[in-house]
């Protein structure tokens, strides 16, 4: 009687498939503001009326041959298809966990469903109140806890593993692109004022926001995440990466050109990925 989570996996792929069609069709004849608002509308008459409806059932349910009833197997009026809806939100709050935990439930029921009072079955199956033993409030609880436990690690887990690697990566990149811009800039500035570094740090903080200089060496700058020092036959930076692996960054003055140097694998990798034209 109680349908697979699987099987309303599928139910919701379909239905997510008609709406995707109906964005792509609204965002030809509308503004981006109006298509949000009116696919909304549409997202909540499409499974208000469906559900409501003699098929009781969205598209997507209708053809996996599942159907909703309320807890005593008759069709949702409108207004409980609504509510039936709003619940939802509470399951896509949880990254979905609300709808995974119809596979541990006897019932099949998702978080929305306990909080809508109602039940997917088949469609071909005819609902028999008495053989259903409806969840008290404990069982919600549980069940809503367990979800947002859930969302916390899969959240955290996304962080550590995935955005901040990502967040890292930009930084790194950003700092790569500074770096080379301003020693692009000394070597333009090396025949009129570079040389004029040679007595005192003066010229460098002029031409290098962030930066400040060591007295003991006036040919090498502290900037904001970099060393900057000028050699005889070119300009280097030395910096390091999220993971404090060091690289150097190296303009020569004969011939302009830019290379990197890594002194780990993880550096050598990103100097690799550098465009240094």
């Amino acid at each position: 009687m109680y349908v697979s989570v699987w099987k309303r996996f599928w139910a919701f792929m379909i239905d997510l498939a008609v709406f995707a069609i109906l964005f792509v069709v609204l965002a030809q004849i509308l503004d981006e503001f109006t298509v949000s608002l009116v696919l909304l509308i549409i997202i909540w008459l499409y499974y208000a009326l469906l559900e409501s409806s003699p098929w009781q059932a969205s598209v997507g349910k209708r053809i996996m041959g599942l159907k909703v009833v309320d807890k005593r197997g008759r069709r949702l009026t409108f207004g409980k298809a609504t509510k039936r809806l709003l619940s939802r939100l509470v399951t896509n709050f949880t990254f979905y966990f609300g709808f995974f935990t119809a596979a541990f439930d006897k019932h099949k029921e998702t978080l929305h469903d306990k909080m809508s009072k109602s039940v997917v079955i088949k469609k071909d199956i005819e609902f028999n109140p008495e053989d259903y033993q409806e969840s008290d409030s404990h069982d919600l609880t549980l069940v809503t806890m367990a979800s947002v436990l859930l969302a916390v690690v899969f959240v955290a887990v996304l962080l550590r593993w995935v955005v901040l690697p990502q967040y890292q990566k930009i930084g790194d990149r950003l700092n790569a692109a500074t770096i080379i811009d301003n020693l692009n800039l000394a070597a333009q500035n090396r025949p009129a004022r570079l040389k004029a570094a040679q007595g005192g740090p003066e010229v460098w903080l002029k031409s290098y926001t962030g930066c400040v200089n060591d007295a003991k060496d006036p040919l090498t700058l502290d900037c904001n995440g970099y060393r900057m020092t000028l050699l005889p036959d070119g300009i280097s930076a030395v910096s390091r990466l999220a993971d404090w692996n060091e690289y150097t960054l190296f303009k020569a003055y004969a011939d302009g050109k830019i290379t990197c140097v890594g002194e780990s694998k993880s550096a050598q990798k990103f100097c690799g990925s550098l465009d240094l034209m």
